[in-house]
């Protein structure tokens, strides 16, 4: 490893901090000379191959980021990394490259295919579980910062995503539609191309005929989070089953308007409306009303105004409303969710961890006579969100938050970077200076592990970095 970093010692990447400092368990270091912490921060919230640059002693340098061991790190353009001994090529080490998948950008029409259905394959080791909630489709498990095989981790990186396998499927009906078969929702399959503001979207759905079907509209938050897809380590695959739906990433002229086009890049722009308004105030002193959306590019929630010139993607849904929760008090610490059929720790412990202590915390958990206690996935933990109430954003007439402004790991690994993991916000969701940026009911990423002191503000809304961040343990509610 040391050897492979040879090329930043030599033109003086290494941090200047690096010699000699002190550094606290789990902070982000180089490791035996490896890459800087601007080189991981870099490229926070970007895509495999996007342009990258940052300070270091010597001056600014740029480069583009690579899928690394180390994880998603900004890498010269003049620096070349061989395969690892007995090991594939660093390139496509995480799966396809971009040219394996990315298809040309057409204008959006319907195309009819023959009625299909599907389901990820399972990887070894796995237990099922019986619930309500769509699969995240996540079937590889990692530790801190790479894949590994679920069967080799060790015994602190057990209860993640991976570990487990959920009911999933979808069928495509042949007519333009997709049927989720969990769900029993009814997806429009194109890809709306032209983005619109939040009232003409919704317009939209409600005009459309999709099918001979006049019930179309925008999904909620937690229904549009359904059909989010979590198997996406490696190379810029998208949030979403391409098997099933369609979707493009949009041309530059899409970052024309962009408020925060400086640190924004195509690959980040899939946000896609949602028809739930957020209940208290982004931006303090803002008046404007916020609707949150997914971005089936980079994996995250956040939300948008609903009035002015903002302009998103949507995808319109039919059938009944899904997600809302049917909760029992059970007198004995913990929740039961009727309607999804899972059982919820109902009082967090109030202390903060990193990503594999919180999995350790949920995997060791006894607690109403229960031992088969795991960290949520991150569809799980959505469906806890109740998006009337945003301090915080969940039930007080079931659940109780030590620390309001909380935010709770899921054990779902985040994106192409294996050392990041994502989380929701229950309390509000701040930038580094403390404003709510994005909802409480918001939904990002942090990594791991780490010391949060070494990671700047990210992104052009500024986001904070906790990486301690609480856990609520969930299980199944069929005995």
């Amino acid at each position: 490893m040391k050897a492979a970093w040879v090329g930043f010692i030599a033109i003086g990447l290494v941090s200047s901090s690096a010699a000699g400092a002190q550094f606290e368990p789990g902070a982000r270091r180089p490791p035996g000379g490896g890459p800087p912490p601007e080189a991981f921060e870099a490229c926070e919230q970007k895509q495999q191959e996007s342009a990258c640059s940052f300070r270091a002693p010597h001056g600014t340098v740029e480069g583009s980021c690579r899928n690394l061991r180390e994880g998603m790190v900004c890498v010269p353009k003049d620096f070349r990394r061989g395969p690892a001994p007995g090991g594939p090529p660093a390139e496509g080490r995480y799966g396809p490259r971009e040219s394996d998948f990315r298809r040309p950008v057409e204008p959006a029409v319907i195309q009819v295919r023959p009625p299909e259905t599907s389901v990820d394959p399972v990887a070894r080791g796995t237990a099922a579980v019986q619930n309500k909630v769509p699969d995240s489709g996540q079937i590889d498990c990692f530790n801190n910062r790479e894949r590994m095989a679920c069967g080799d981790l060790q015994q602190r990186f057990t209860g993640q995503d991976g570990h487990y396998s959920a009911r999933q499927g979808y069928r495509d009906n042949g007519d333009g539609t997709v049927t989720d078969n969990v769900t029993g929702l009814r997806w429009q399959q194109a890809h709306n191309a032209q983005r619109l503001t939040y009232r003409d979207a919704a317009e939209a759905c409600g005009r459309l005929g999709l099918a001979g079907n006049r019930t179309w509209r925008l999904p909620t938050i937690t229904e549009l989070f359904s059909i989010s897809h979590w198997r996406n380590q490696g190379g810029r695959q998208f949030y979403i089953d391409r098997r099933f739906f369609d979707l493009e990433e949009p041309g530059p002229e899409v970052l024309a308007d962009d408020p925060f086009r400086s640190t924004h890049n195509t690959s980040m722009m899939g946000q896609t409306w949602s028809s739930t308004e957020y209940s208290g105030e982004i931006l303090l002193g803002s008046a404007v009303p916020h609707v949150f959306f997914f971005n089936f590019l980079d994996g995250r929630i956040k939300a948008a105004p609903k009035r002015g010139r903002s302009r998103l993607f949507y995808r319109c849904v039919s059938g009944e409303s899904w997600g809302d929760n049917l909760f029992q008090d059970n007198r004995n610490g913990t929740v039961t969710d009727a309607a999804m059929e899972l059982m919820w720790q109902q009082a967090d412990d109030g202390q903060p961890r990193d990503w594999s202590q919180a999995l350790g915390y949920c995997d060791g958990l006894n607690l109403a006579g229960y031992s088969d206690w795991r960290l949520p996935n991150i569809k799980e933990l959505q469906t806890l969100v109740d998006y009337r109430y945003n301090d915080p954003a969940i039930d007080p007439n079931f659940f109780k938050q030590k620390d309001s402004a909380g935010w709770f790991w899921s054990s779902t690994t985040h994106g192409e970077n294996p050392a990041m993991a994502s989380y929701i916000c229950f309390g509000p969701c701040t930038s580094v200076d403390g404003v709510d940026v994005h909802g409480a009911g918001a939904q990002r990423s942090d990594p791991k592990t780490g010391n949060p002191s070494r990671w700047r503000a990210r992104g052009g809304q500024r986001d904070e970095t906790r990486i301690f961040n609480y856990a609520r343990c969930v299980r199944d509610a069929k005995e």
